[in-house]
C-alpha cells in the first residue's frame, strides 16, 4: 500500500534549499477577523484550517454550544449568528459555517521565502 502525500509546509530542514513558494491564505472582512481575534487569531491571513479552528475556539469560549446536544451551535444574538444569518447551526452540517467563509473572506496569494 502506498500513499502519496504533499507537503504544503516547509520544514527548517528544508527552508534553506527550496526557492520561494507561494501560499494561499484567505483575508477576513473586518467583522469576520474581529470574531477571530476574540478566539486568539494573530494576523491578517490566514488558512481555511486555522480559520476553522479560530471559529471552534470562539464557539467554545462564548459556550454558544448546546451543553446536552454539543452538535449544536446556538448563535443567535452573537456577532457570529450576525454573520451567519442565522440563529443556530449544527456541526455535523457546516454548510452556513463555509458559505458565510465564502462571503466574509478574500483569497490572497502570500509568497514564501526561505531565509
Amino acid at each position: 500500500m502506498s500513499s502519496s502525500t504533499s507537503t504544503q509546509y516547509l520544514s527548517p530542514e528544508s527552508a534553506c534549499r527550496t526557492s520561494p513558494q507561494q501560499v494561499k491564505q484567505l483575508r477576513p472582512k473586518p467583522l469576520l477577523l474581529k470574531i477571530l481575534r476574540a478566539a486568539g487569531a494573530q494576523g491578517e491571513t490566514f488558512t481555511l484550517k486555522e480559520l476553522v479552528h479560530y471559529l471552534g475556539e470562539y464557539i467554545s469560549k462564548k459556550q454558544l454550544y448546546d451543553k446536552k446536544q454539543q452538535h449544536m451551535v446556538y448563535c443567535g444574538g452573537d456577532q457570529l449568528g450576525d454573520l451567519l444569518g442565522c440563529e443556530s447551526f449544527s456541526v455535523n452540517d457546516p454548510r452556513p459555517v463555509y458559505e458565510m467563509l465564502k462571503r466574509n473572506v478574500t483569497s490572497v496569494t502570500v509568497t514564501v521565502t526561505a531565509e
